[in-house]
């Protein structure tokens, strides 16, 4: 079994009937995003250290609200995607709580994340590996101008142990696009 969101293309997503904000993460963020981080399964106690390390390290990092709890986060780093190359812009984790999806969060995040990344770096894509089996969230990414480039067991140092990832780019010129 695995924590993805069921893919059915029949299925549209609902608009969260509560009042989303989304905001960039700070210090005081990090046990609420540990909590959001363990719904995709493992040690809570690992997760408050993860939390703290992206806070303190990712230069975007966005959280999504529902009266003023956590129920999502998203990020971006430079990353070496392929040895030999220099840093690129990936997706550093985009995850909402299972009881809010399918309500645009995760597009909401995604977007947000994306629109400060080319603020401050308009011309450089942006990148973000996802396993194969989460069909919600590549077609999440390609409706924001995502396309897939490759398939690997490991992208970006991730291993997808018994599957593989897939590797998406967002170019710049699909910004523009959306824009208009």
């Amino acid at each position: 079994m695995t924590d993805f969101v069921a893919f059915d293309p029949l299925v549209r997503a609902q608009r969260a009937g509560e009042a989303v904000s989304i905001r960039p993460a700070t210090a005081s963020d990090a046990e609420a995003l540990s909590v959001v981080m363990a719904t995709r399964g493992g040690d809570m106690d690992g997760y408050r250290e993860q939390a703290r390390g992206l806070i303190e390290r990712l230069p975007v990092l966005s959280v999504a609200e529902i009266d003023r709890e956590l129920v999502g986060y998203c990020g971006a780093q430079p990353f070496v995607i392929e040895p030999g190359r220099e840093p690129e812009w990936l997706i550093a984790g985009l995850t909402v709580v299972p009881v809010h999806r399918r309500r645009g969060i995760a597009a909401r995040l995604l977007l947000d994340v994306l629109d400060k990344v080319h603020d401050s770096s308009a011309e450089e894509p942006v990148f973000s590996v996802i396993n194969a089996q989460n069909l919600a969230s590549i077609r999440l990414h390609e409706a924001l101008g995502f396309e897939e480039v490759g398939r690997a067991a490991t992208l970006a140092r991730i291993e997808f142990t018994g599957g593989e990832g897939v590797l998406l780019r967002r170019r710049p010129a699909a910004r523009r696009a959306a824009a208009t």
